[in-house]
């Protein structure tokens, strides 16, 4: 259960960046928009969340043989 292995990471250089529906982006959220298991991150100017591949999550997926990683 570690982002190295999960459908929705994306390796860049020796961390990566997860692209999982349940991590929210932006300063605009409503209430409303926020599940209880959900994740914000503030990053509308351009910042971002990268996480090392032994990092792991709630919201795990493994990947299947159609989602290898990516390469950047």
């Amino acid at each position: 259960m570690r982002c190295k292995n999960c459908k929705h990471w994306e390796r860049y250089k020796i961390v990566g960046v997860c692209h999982s529906p349940k991590w929210l982006r932006g300063y605009h959220i409503t209430d409303e928009e926020i599940s209880s298991d959900d994740v914000l991150v503030e990053d509308d100017e351009g910042w971002c969340m990268y996480s090392a591949p032994e990092f792991g999550c709630v919201h795990f997926m493994e990947k299947d043989e159609n989602n290898s990683p990516k390469q950047k």
